[in-house]
């Protein structure tokens, strides 16, 4: 398991603990078992994705799709 790191002060955390050994500030339920780096890159995927269309489609493809 890689090392834990508390985003306040620095300090090393284990991965079940509660709250920080060093500075006593509350960790997030679950610190260190889900890694965050997965959501950022789907998000930053879904972003690329939504500017994409956004230019690819046409200005008024309302009527495009409705046979007008």
């Amino acid at each position: 398991m890689k090392n834990l790191t508390c985003k306040h002060c620095g300090g090393e955390v284990k991965a079940g603990d509660i709250a920080c050994p060093n500075c006593g500030i509350p960790l997030p339920p679950d610190y260190g078992k889900y890694p965050q780096r997965n959501f950022i890159l789907w998000f930053i995927a879904l972003v690329v994705l939504c500017a994409f269309m956004i230019f690819w489609l046409p200005p008024d493809w309302s009527n495009k799709l409705l046979g007008r």
